[in-house]
């Protein structure tokens, strides 16, 4: 089994398929199509992933409930499975339309997503006005200690 594959499954173990519709606006046609996409929820908030040959894409990533942290312990999560399988995470930050249900609160401006990111570690690469890459180089795990017998 590869790394992303046991990445995946840890993230499958500890993650509840969340059902949401995604609504794809099509610019020629005023009718909209409605598909479930396969979010998966930790904690207060869910997230759609892609899992490439190496690396973790974060495509969506949304909170139930603003303000009440879920993201910080999903994005935390996911960091901890990207240090333990040495699997780097990558994806674009930029607001994009909710679909219904939304969530009740404030959600966060451009400014306060992109801080969101560099507060967890990720670095940023401004693509255009509305949107930066974001990448998460994962940890290296640390040497291991050894005592010596007799010091000298």
């Amino acid at each position: 089994m590869t790394p992303v594959e046991q990445a995946q499954r840890k993230w499958e173990a500890n993650t509840k398929p969340h059902p949401k519709n995604h609504i794809v606006r099509p610019v020629v046609r005023n009718n909209p199509i409605i598909f479930k996409e396969e979010f998966r929820q930790f904690d207060k908030a869910i997230a759609l992933l892609n899992w490439n040959v190496d690396c973790i894409e974060i495509l969506k990533l949304e909170t139930l409930q603003p303000r009440h942290g879920g993201p910080t312990r999903l994005i935390s999560f996911l960091k901890c499975i990207a240090d333990e399988f040495q699997i780097p995470l990558w994806g674009h930050a930029r607001l994009y339309e909710l679909d219904p249900p939304f969530p009740e609160g404030d959600l966060l401006t451009k400014e306060k997503l992109y801080q969101f990111y560099e507060k967890h570690g990720f670095q940023l690469r401004k693509i255009d006005d509305d949107t930066s890459e974001i990448s998460y180089a994962p940890r290296k795990s640390k040497p291991l200690l050894f005592l010596h017998e007799k010091s000298k």
